[in-house]
């Protein structure tokens, strides 16, 4: 999340060593950034958060305030989320503030996100099931990727990062106000607190938010009211593991493990031995395909009765999870086996016994792991209360940059130096933070070799795209796209995709798929489909900011929805006693 305020002097008229010292030192003072958003400093604003556990129902009086609103935003972290909420405004299956409703309407708690954490109890449902025109609201969708524009002065559901701070509103909802301090995309969320001009925000998510966001307050003088939820489960850790036997998983249990590998061996000895069928859900897969096995998983009647999955459960999926199963208290973070941090735990753990769809039961949740010893570590962070988040991350300030590759310029500018000089200079105090990103630190080197040839605009888009670098492959994609870019000032996507064997797979599963026969290597396929997947997401982020450049946008949407079909492919091939056939005819009359 980038701010274009100015808040630095003008470049000098000089390259004198002190004059560059003092441009920088200028445009490096991040101590008040509330000043960036002179607009929202016109107006007191009043800021309500509701904070509390998985499955306590804090998001419920924050979505009812959005419906009833006459304008106003949904943020949140995922582009399925903002996608959800922005179908059911304009549905009208999310119950206004202030409208009584009769208590025996059904309640929609099978959908694919998880978009409150329960009804509230003796309460009307948030969500119907019904499409109700009386509710129905005009809604546009803003994401990275994508817009769909409804009507002009309607709501706005979009990912944080996509908020506007210079359109007043009635109403914003804020979703994981914790991730304002998260290294990588918390700049958003700090953004969203400093610079909304709504006269009511609504920040949901955990209490270790709390205090950050009070210092916050106190710079920009609005009013803060802080509502705290209980969870409306039990939820508790079991007196022991499953002592490594899977004999005993059974039917609603969601077992959690932290690799690609781990999960489809998990997936493969489930099924082996228990004759349950198992979903997935981990990072890699798109968030569409993750909400696709979501629903398989909670509906009763698709014969799937496990769900196997990453961390990627713990936000943004509505699941009904009897028990979760830790495979393991450890993860591997990149470079080391490291342990399981006690938020991880905590918010992977919540998933167990959500409130209101495990019928009348009052046992709640369970949270156990597959092997003995990893029970204790689990046990302590379930019981522990988590600490306060240590800050809020700095929104990324345009004009700091600009300002700064003016004041360094250079026979070979680099742009690696603009950041290390912020790095070093730039001033802040309690409770901001300057983000480390070292993702972004991946591109920033690529960009050096490009950063004498492009805008700072155009480097700023680049910097901040989603770029997988772990990948290798995706990271190859990227750079043809990089480079085409500076050369041809034309990115050619078949083509790009094309070079890098990606649309090969595509077009090799689209014809399996069409004569009903198996794929060969299915665990190959799907990572390379998932790769495939990644790269069209960035070419489509790169054409919301750059359309010349990035045109092929509506070929991209079609090979994205193409790519989604064939990964869900894929995956039921991978499920056992599930024929190819079967697959074919169930996606093409549409049940599955």
């Amino acid at each position: 999340m980038f701010v274009d305020f100015a808040t630095s002097a003008d470049s000098p008229s000089d390259n004198s060593t002190a004059d560059v010292l003092r441009s920088i030192r200028e445009a490096t003072d991040f101590s008040h950034p509330a000043e960036w958003f002179p607009e929202a400093r016109s107006i007191r604003r009043r800021i309500i958060m509701h904070v509390g556990p998985t499955n306590s129902g804090k998001t419920h009086q924050a979505l009812q305030a959005l419906a009833a609103a006459k304008t106003g935003y949904y943020a949140g972290p995922l582009r399925l989320l903002a996608h959800e909420i922005w179908d059911r405004l304009n549905k009208g299956q999310i119950v206004p503030a202030g409208v009584t409703l009769d208590p025996s309407a059904a309640a929609d708690d099978n959908g694919g996100t998880d978009l409150l954490d329960g009804s509230v109890p003796m309460k009307p449902p948030i969500l119907t099931k019904e499409h109700n025109e009386r509710f129905a609201r005009a809604c546009n969708l803003v994401t990275g990727e994508e817009q769909r524009i409804v009507a002009e002065d309607a709501l706005v559901s979009c990912t944080v990062e996509m908020l506007r701070f210079d359109r007043f509103v009635d109403v914003a909802v804020v979703d994981e106000i914790q991730m304002i301090a998260d290294s990588t995309r918390g700049s958003g969320w700090t953004a969203a607190v400093l610079g909304l001009c709504a006269k009511e925000i609504h920040l949901c998510g955990e209490g270790t938010a709390v205090e950050v966001v009070k210092d916050l307050v106190k710079e920009t003088g609005d009013e803060l009211i802080v509502n705290r939820y209980q969870r409306l489960t039990p939820l508790r850790v079991a007196k022991k593991s499953l002592n490594g036997d899977f004999k005993r998983i059974e039917k609603g249990d969601c077992v959690v493990s932290f690799s690609r590998s781990g999960i489809f061996a998990l997936k493969k000895k489930i099924e082996e031995v228990t004759n349950l069928r198992c979903a997935v859900a981990y990072g890699r897969l798109p968030p569409e395909i993750r909400s696709e096995q979501a629903a398989l998983f909670n509906d009763p009647n698709s014969g799937f009765d496990v769900i196997v999955g990453s961390d990627a459960i713990g936000m943004g999926l509505n699941l009904k999870i009897k028990r979760i199963v830790f495979e393991s208290s450890r993860k591997w973070d990149g470079t080391r086996e490291v342990e399981l941090s006690t938020s991880q735990i905590k918010q992977i753990g919540g998933r167990a016994g959500r409130y209101g769809l495990h019928g009348d039961s009052s046992d709640g949740g369970i949270v156990t792991t597959l092997y003995p010893e990893d029970l204790p570590a689990v046990r302590t962070a379930m019981e522990s209360d988590l600490p306060p988040i240590p800050g809020a991350i700095l929104p990324i300030n345009f004009n700091a940059y600009n300002t700064i590759q003016q004041a360094t310029l250079a026979d070979k500018p680099r742009f690696t130096n603009v950041l290390d000089t912020i790095s070093l200079f730039s001033r802040t105090q309690h409770p901001y933070i300057h983000g480390e990103n070292s993702q972004n630190r991946g591109i920033a080197e690529l960009l050096n070799t490009t950063f004498d040839h492009f805008t700072m605009e155009d480097t700023m888009a680049w910097f901040l795209s989603p770029v997988s670098w772990r990948d290798d492959v995706a990271k190859a994609v990227a750079t043809r796209f990089l480079k085409d870019h500076q050369l041809h000032l034309r990115v050619n996507l078949t083509k790009v995709l094309r070079q890098e064997k990606l649309l090969q797979v595509l077009e090799t599963t689209c014809s399996v798929m069409g004569a009903r026969t198996v794929v060969s290597d299915p665990r190959a396929t799907l990572m390379a489909l998932e790769t495939l997947h990644k790269s069209i997401i960035l070419y489509m982020w790169m054409g919301q900011r750059m359309p010349v450049v990035f045109a092929d946008l509506e070929e991209a949407l079609e090979l994205k929805e193409k790519a989604e079909k064939a990964m869900e492919f894929v995956l039921q091939v991978m499920t056992k006693r599930v024929s190819a056939r079967n697959i074919v005819s169930r996606l093409a009359d549409g049940r599955s």
